[in-house]
């Protein structure tokens, strides 16, 4: 199942050879019901329009009640077995899987709405309000729901909470994703001359759109200053949908990726920035192409910036639901370990 931290619902595709009975009008109905990004469905037989964020296409599901099977585990290794009962979930037509990515059968919505995986698990596992994720250049990631502990293998096992700095998850009303409040950016410790009330509104947290995309009146002053602080880099043509490609040849390396200016986004009260450094910056688009991996806004809606899935891989984070707040550890490849390198 796809992972979407802006999607309100868990739904899969209907299976065939077993009868999905719609709920009657009940408290999960009416849950289900609340407007989000596509038109309400039919109360009285328990349905609901749903929304693929990858295709921005709606369909019908029926509300279902479903086993969930996942792993418990002590933060090193998976235990044992856990069914979680009465979980409501949605079902829909194969066809609302358009674009989504190869043998996904479903998305698990990970919001902050009563319906999302995360507060299901918490009411009926009755575990923390909490979840972390941790998702991974290429190979496993992992998500773990619940309080922890956690730990990562790497030159020494490290116990995750000790790296990790708070910054505030901010309400939108209009919403139930994650929003951060960036007040800035700045390139190799340079700021940007971008006044900080063009970032009211937050930035939102994506897990499906691949890459950080800026509104037009940040993301051009942000193309030209990082031109200009890479202008020593030799350039190919532009990589579509990207603006800016350098020749991967002539990039050097480092522990933290390709060689290339830091870019930070520094977040409320500035005393913490989220660093992008070269292996979330950077993005390998076609054979010796190494394109910036930022993108204008071409429909984002109501907020200056979304931190896409690229920028976060590496990174772990933990969503404390409880207190309102985002953990980040920074790109793990400088305490030289992965988000591959969980023991499960």
């Amino acid at each position: 199942m796809v992972l979407d931290l802006t999607n309100t619902f868990i739904w899969t595709i209907c299976s065939n050879s077993t009868k999905h009975h719609t709920i009657p009008s009940s408290s999960s109905c009416e849950a289900a019901n609340k407007p989000g990004n596509c038109t309400i469905g039919s109360k009285d037989d328990c349905t609901t329009e749903l929304f693929n964020p990858v295709s921005r296409k709606c369909g019908s599901g029926l509300v279902t009640f479903t086993t969930l099977t996942t792993n418990s585990t002590d933060g090193h290794n998976p235990l044992y077995a856990v069914n979680v009962t009465n979980i409501t979930a949605l079902c829909a037509l194969k066809k609302l899987l358009e674009l989504l990515p190869k043998d996904s059968i479903g998305i698990a919505g990970l919001a902050s709405s009563n319906l999302s995986l995360p507060l299901q698990l918490s009411s009926r596992a009755n575990i923390e309000k909490q979840f972390a994720l941790c998702l991974p250049a290429s190979g496993r990631g992992v998500a773990i729901f619940g309080t922890g502990p956690y730990y990562l293998m790497g030159m020494v096992e490290r116990k995750v909470s000790s790296m990790l700095k708070y910054t505030p998850l901010i309400k939108n009303h209009l919403s139930s994703s994650y929003y951060i409040n960036v007040t800035g950016i700045t390139i190799n410790m340079q700021s940007l001359q971008i006044p900080e009330t063009a970032f009211l509104g937050g930035a939102l947290l994506s897990s499906v759109s691949p890459y950080t995309i800026l509104r037009e009146d940040i993301y051009h002053p942000f193309l030209s200053a990082y031109s200009t602080a890479t202008q020593y880099i030799p350039r190919v043509t532009p990589v579509k949908p990207f603006d800016l490609c350098y020749d991967s040849r002539n990039l050097s390396s480092t522990r933290m990726g390709y060689g290339v200016p830091g870019i930070s986004f520094t977040l409320q009260g500035g005393i913490y920035n989220w660093t992008i450094f070269g292996a979330n910056a950077l993005v390998m688009a076609a054979t010796n192409a190494a394109c910036l991996a930022f993108l204008p806004n071409q429909t984002v809606q109501n907020v200056p910036m979304v931190i896409g899935g690229f920028q976060m891989e590496n990174n772990f984070l933990l969503f404390d639901l409880e207190k309102a707040r985002l953990g980040m550890s920074g790109l793990l490849y400088g305490v030289m370990t992965t988000c591959n390198n969980i023991r499960f």
